[in-house]
Formats: C-alpha cells, sequence, structure tokens
C-alpha cells in the first residue's frame, strides 16, 4: 500500500472505488484499514472509498510520543489534503468515531455527513478502567493473551457458541497485525483522555451513530445522550448485541449505508 508524508509521520493506505469521498477511521484495536473487510468492498460500490492506518498501526508510524484523538483527527485532514478531497463522508467505527468527532469539530466544511458506530464522545469510568487492562495486558502478556480475552467484550454469548470459527478468525485477524506495544499504549491513553462532550452542540452535519443495546465499552444510554447533544442526530440502537454489532449483526450496515446515500 502507498505511504506518505503526512505532518510528521507517514501514514500507509488504500482508496477503492469510484464517486464521491467516503472516509473510513478505525477503532483501538481495529486501527488498521484492512480491519475494514467485506464492507471496505461493499462501500467501494457506491464511493470512493479512503481507508488507512492510524498512526501507531500497521505500516503507518508508530512514534512513540503521546497522541491524541484531535492529532489523530489532524493526521485525517493531513491525509485528505495530500490526496485533494475537499469534503467527504466520514465513518468512524469505536475509537474512529471519537477522532471523527474531532475531524468534524476542526473542519466542518469538509464533513458533508458524520456516521459513528459504538463511540464514544468521553469514556465513563468503567471503560477506562477497560482500557488500562487492556494496555497492561498488551504490554505484560503481549497481543494473543489480550486480544481473545477483548472479544469476549465484542459479543454476545449465543454468537460464540454458534460461530466458534469466526470468533477464531477474528482473533488471529487481531494478532496478526503490525502493532508495536508502545503505539497500542498510545493510542490506549488517546482513548482514555478523549472528551468532546461539551462541544458536541457544534456538530452540526447530518451525524449517525449506531450502537449495541448492551454495548459495555460505549454503552447504549451513552450513545443516546449523545444523539440528545447533536443537532442533526439519527440513533439506532440494537438490541442483542455489544460492541462487535456490524459484525454480529451485518444486516445492520444497511442502516449505515442507506444514512450515507441519503446525505
Amino acid at each position: 500500500m502507498p505511504r506518505v508524508k503526512v505532518g510528521d509521520i507517514h501514514l500507509s493506505y488504500t482508496v477503492r472505488g469510484e464517486g464521491e469521498w467516503l472516509v473510513l477511521i478505525g477503532g483501538y484495536a481495529s486501527s488498521n484499514w484492512a480491519s475494514w473487510g467485506a464492507m471496505l468492498d461493499q462501500l467501494a460500490r457506491h464511493y470512493r472509498v479512503l481507508a488507512f492506518d492510524n498512526r501507531g498501526i500497521g505500516d503507518s508510524d508508530a512514534p512513540d510520543m503521546p497522541y491524541s484523538t484531535e492529532m489523530l483527527a489532524r493526521d485525517t485532514l493531513g491525509l485528505m489534503d495530500y490526496l485533494g478531497i475537499g469534503q467527504a463522508r466520514i465513518l468512524g467505527k469505536s475509537m474512529g468515531g471519537a477522532i471523527a468527532q474531532w475531524v468534524a469539530l476542526l473542519a466542518p466544511e469538509r464533513v458533508r455527513a458524520l456516521a459513528m458506530t459504538s463511540t464514544t464522545s468521553r469514556p465513563d469510568a468503567r471503560a477506562k478502567k477497560m482500557v488500562r487492562w487492556w494496555m497492561d495486558t498488551a504490554r505484560t502478556a503481549g497481543f494473543a493473551a489480550l486480544f481473545p480475552g477483548e472479544l469476549t467484550y465484542f459479543y454476545t454469548a449465543d454468537f460464540y457458541e454458534r460461530n466458534p470459527e469466526a470468533i477464531a478468525r477474528a482473533e488471529a485477524a487481531l494478532i496478526a497485525v503490525h502493532r508495536p506495544v508502545h503505539g497500542f499504549i498510545r493510542m490506549g491513553e488517546a482513548l482514555i483522555a478523549h472528551d468532546t462532550w461539551d462541544r458536541l452542540p457544534e456538530i452540526g452535519m447530518p451525524t449517525f451513530l449506531l450502537c449495541g443495546a448492551d454495548d459495555m465499552i460505549t454503552p447504549a444510554a451513552h450513545s443516546l445522550a449523545m444523539a440528545m447533544r447533536l443537532p442533526r442526530a439519527e440513533i439506532h440502537i440494537i438490541p442483542d448485541t455489544l460492541h462487535g454489532v456490524m459484525s454480529e449483526k451485518p444486516e445492520t450496515f444497511d442502516r449505515v449505508l442507506e444514512f450515507l446515500k441519503a446525505n
């Protein structure tokens, strides 16, 4: 994949499809472009899609320095500048939604519509403790120990029973990604510190929120509260799902696509 200099780092990216621009921003564990999987191909049938490895993971640089979600948003805007993307729809998942909030705040004229799945504007105390546990586990035991445990927060018990092969593939894919431990730690610190709560009313473009009703990482109650503060928000809470709502119930991705097409 191409790598280009954006500010102080090199970012690795891919562009797929034709048409109007759609920018994808990955989550914490899934900050690499390949983590979008089949969704990338599906979206590329409708848009010219930019997906990239965030600072700290994959083939992008991973400087060992403090990160912030605002910094990662500036990386995104810098890559958009390089590719000549004046305006785009933005889709961010989990931490990617937090980063996307900053893209919308820093350059609202460049965001046509904003879609976020399983995200937060300010992690609560439990979420912060979870992230610190993930960081400590990565540091002391490695990613092969971390990700099988972390995924238990993503899917229902029923999904685990019925889809052992899919779970094994998801674990293996996360473990296989090139991610320096220090990059993972720095991204975790950025996620813990993320706070756009007071500025949500400034995000005036059409906005979409999707969340699992039983999500413990980014609770549905918080997504509902976000929607109340966002001037033009549409929200969908999916019953019987957790953080991995789109993976467990792929049909929910149709709601994201419908929103993007309508805006």
